[in-house]
């Protein structure tokens, strides 16, 4: 059941970012007025992504109640450090990315030399889905983590590393991973291009077309909200008596 609302709330939440988003690219910024719009959309757009995250969290925790939306809403200001780390990691992984890119020719003369490999195309091919494995998995699992955080105690969280020992766990790195891996990056690259040949191009492609995005959406739902539960779990920290009778472990 939670699982459901929190997919239900992941999804409603999306779809009003999105369009916050949406509407702020198409602002035109010619004049201050223009400006101050597109920076009170961008702020809606960030604000947004925090009420989506924080209230799967809770969600989670507390199911569908008053209790939810109102630490939900609390903690929307926890999105701007989470927004951070996850920031923070891009640039890692892509100065990390650049670095190995601009040291192809050594690399590939040291294996040649090493061990008479003359391609080596699956190192720089797994050091990318490394890259991207931090970027959308640990990136995700540690904003999220602290996000649950700012659910259960507020700024205080930012002073306790509980949410970092929680999002490096080895079962919640693990199974972050599964969740991703099979319920948002597999329909990514397989599902949603996909087109069965003799597909007619008539109202029948549209409604497939229609059914396979519906039903892409819902499973990135899930497994964002799944990703979420991972990232929460035993959110009760020793600075916050009332988490030991309001979290859910």
């Amino acid at each position: 059941m939670r699982l459901a609302l929190a997919t239900l709330w992941i999804m409603v939440g999306g779809l009003l970012t999105a369009a916050a988003y949406w509407a702020f690219l198409i602002t035109p910024e010619s004049t201050v007025w223009a400006l101050m719009t597109s920076a009170v959309l961008a702020s809606v757009t960030l604000a947004l992504v925090g009420l989506t995250a924080s209230g799967a969290i809770a969600m989670w925790w507390h199911g569908a109640s008053l209790t939810s939306v109102r630490r939900a809403v609390r903690s929307i200001p926890g999105v701007i450090p989470a927004a951070l780390i996850v920031l923070l990691i891009w640039w890692l992984a892509t100065r990390v990315e650049i670095w190995f890119a601009m040291r192809s020719g050594p690399i590939n003369a040291w294996f040649i030399a090493r061990f008479g490999w003359d391609d080596v195309s699956w190192l720089f091919a797994a050091i990318g889905y490394v890259a991207d494995w931090f970027r959308w998995v640990m990136a995700a699992l540690l904003a999220l983590s602290l996000m649950a955080g700012f659910v259960a105690i507020g700024w205080r969280a930012l002073a306790q590393p509980a949410w970092l020992r929680r999002a490096l766990r080895p079962r919640t790195i693990a199974s972050a991973t599964v969740w991703f891996g099979g319920l948002i990056a597999l329909p990514w690259i397989y599902l949603v291009p996909w087109r069965p040949q003799g597909l007619p191009p008539t109202s029948i492609e549209f409604a497939f077309i229609v059914a396979k995005l519906s039903l892409s959406v819902i499973l990135f739902a899930i497994g964002a909200a799944l990703v979420a539960y991972e990232a929460s779990r035993s959110p009760m920290l020793p600075s916050d008596p009332g988490s030991a009778t309001e979290a859910v472990a």
